[in-house]
């Protein structure tokens, strides 16, 4: 059986062909030739089912093509999942922070876990090992720190995302580098220690496009972390 997945964030619009249960093509969309290449993605592989999760705005005729050529979901938090979700307003809740929480949960039933979601924002998602989804926190993704640095500044300049930078910067744009890349670095990892204080073992997840751009120059324990188990 084929399905296809889709997940349409603030920084990508990506999906992926799915047979029996394994990735076979990753898919990535153009927000202006969104529909087009929906569809030649739809006579291609035939899928039988689809599904989305959307933290953006489309257009309704994206909802209506999957729909009229698949079994097709949308994800929200009125679906039943193998978590239960303990957040103040459900409805409020980030879909994409309710995939993290269920894949988490699929590789590590009975277990703690911390999924931690690098985009546009950087999500932390708290997952009990009772299968509960407790919440977690929103901070802002590194574009988005750039970009603030830029806007509510005078003089200093948009800088992008370099693995190569130095912690003390030699000049403005190192200096920004430095600040953004490193600030985000060092609060991933206070964010894992504060976790760390309460629960004494637990799985940490890391994903993101944005997050893997950084792996060069990455610690040694995030490194580890990559393979999906960190005891504390």
């Amino acid at each position: 059986m084929i399905n296809l997945c889709l997940d349409f964030g603030n920084s990508r619009l990506k999906g992926a062909i799915m047979q029996n249960g394994k990735m076979q093509e990753q898919l990535l969309f153009r927000e202006q030739h969104l529909e087009a290449e929906l569809l030649a993605v739809l006579d291609k592989y035939q899928p039988t089912g689809a599904i989305l999760s959307s933290v953006v705005h489309h257009t309704p005729a994206v909802e209506q093509l999957l729909a009229g050529r698949t079994r097709f979901v949308k994800l929200g938090h009125q679906l039943r999942f193998p978590v239960s979700i303990a957040y103040d307003k459900p409805e409020t809740l980030g879909v994409d922070r309710i995939a993290l929480v269920c894949g988490a949960w699929r590789r590590f039933p009975g277990q703690y876990s911390l999924v931690i979601g690098v985009g546009s924002a950087i999500t932390y998602n708290f997952l009990h090992k009772n299968g509960e989804f407790l919440g977690g926190g929103i901070s802002p993704g590194l574009e988005m720190r750039f970009k603030a640095l830029h806007t509510f500044t005078d003089k200093l300049p948009e800088v992008g995302k370099d693995p190569q930078f130095s912690l003390i910067g030699y000049n403005t744009r190192q200096s920004i580098l430095s600040g953004v890349q490193q600030g985000v670095l060092e609060e991933v990892d206070g964010m894992i220690n504060r976790y760390a204080e309460r629960y004494r073992n637990f799985n940490v997840l890391l994903t993101g496009g944005i997050w893997f751009s950084l792996v060069p120059v990455l610690k040694v324990r995030y490194l580890q972390t990559l393979s999906y188990y960190m005891k504390v």
